[in-house]
């Protein structure tokens, strides 16, 4: 018979404790869907508060049908210095980060959001704020509640408290906008 105070053997291969598994918690695999950089802080402090230790960066390129022909809503320039701003902040954080920018059709974000999740195998999906009023989104359609309903993951969605305030990026272009040009300030 064993006392209170008597060390039992530990078996190799045998998790010492019930939590520890050895496998990573699912929730490190992060997807970052923004749609501009007045997104991009608080969706990069939500994955970071999240535990992210890989994320990809999806930023959707709208486009429209009129006459059988598809418009962009944005350069690919715009779209791509979206991208590079959340890698790079994320990185940053301190996670390793890819980043991608896709096309989609007006009112097909959602499904392409959850697509790319479920391709890249996703644990958590994390939205900027969302940038329709409630009165419009409930009207119209929201891709945010479109996410909640078909993810196959969690999804967190940034507060849209925060939703005036500039991203970094766009703070440094007002102060010196030769940034975007590579000519020196005067």
């Amino acid at each position: 018979m064993m006392g209170f105070g008597d060390r039992v053997p530990v078996r190799e291969g045998v998790p010492t404790s019930d939590t520890d598994t050895g496998t990573q918690p699912a929730l490190t695999r992060v997807l970052v869907s923004v749609e501009d950089l007045s997104q991009v802080n608080d969706a990069v402090e939500l994955a970071r508060q999240a535990g992210a230790s890989q994320a990809r960066v999806l930023h959707l390129s709208l486009r429209e049908i009129a006459g059988g022909r598809r418009f962009s809503l944005e350069t690919e320039a715009e779209a791509s210095r979206v991208v590079e701003a959340t890698v790079l902040e994320l990185r940053m954080a301190g996670v390793e980060t890819s980043g991608v920018s896709r096309y989609a059709l007006v009112g097909k974000a959602a499904e392409a959001i959850v697509a790319e999740a479920a391709e890249w195998g996703a644990g958590l999906i994390v939205l900027g704020s969302p940038r329709r009023s409630e009165f419009a989104a409930r009207l119209l359609g929201s891709v945010t509640h479109r996410v909640l309903r078909r993810a196959p993951c969690p999804v967190l969605v940034a507060s849209a408290a925060g939703k005036d305030r500039p991203h970094r990026s766009e703070e440094t272009i007002k102060h010196d906008p030769s940034v975007l040009t590579g000519t020196p300030a005067r």
